[in-house]
């Protein structure tokens, strides 16, 4: 990811050679590319896995699992909006480093793991 982003030979790549993947990185990029209902039911699936973990750990500690789902739903709502909204705004002007602070995420999520 990091490589790919800060190397900028991925695009002259894509076009030189039209290889399936290549093409399909070509569609990928396409601002109107339509997800589709399975596309974004496998997408939901794979985000709350962790949620389906910190739903574990709720019986560890003495809290109402209620009054928890629903703050937890409420926040993670309010943060999705934010989300989706901040996406939109900084995708024009992030669009060529967003890859870059990708890779850097999740860098730092894995040395966050190790430490």
């Amino acid at each position: 990811m990091l490589y790919e982003a800060l190397s900028g030979d991925d695009e002259d790549a894509a076009s030189q050679d039209s290889t399936p993947h290549n093409i399909a990185l070509d569609i990928a990029n396409d601002a109107n590319v339509v997800i589709t209902h399975k596309t974004m039911t496998t997408l939901a699936i794979a985000t709350s896995i962790d949620a389906m973990a910190a739903g574990f750990t709720l019986n560890l500690i003495p809290v109402n699992p209620y009054v928890s789902c629903a703050v937890i739903a409420v926040v993670t709502g309010i943060f999705s909006f934010i989300g989706v909204f901040m996406g939109k705004q900084s995708g024009t002007w992030l669009e060529s480093k967003a890859e870059i602070f990708g890779g850097l995420v999740l860098i730092g999520i894995g040395i966050k793991m190790v430490i």
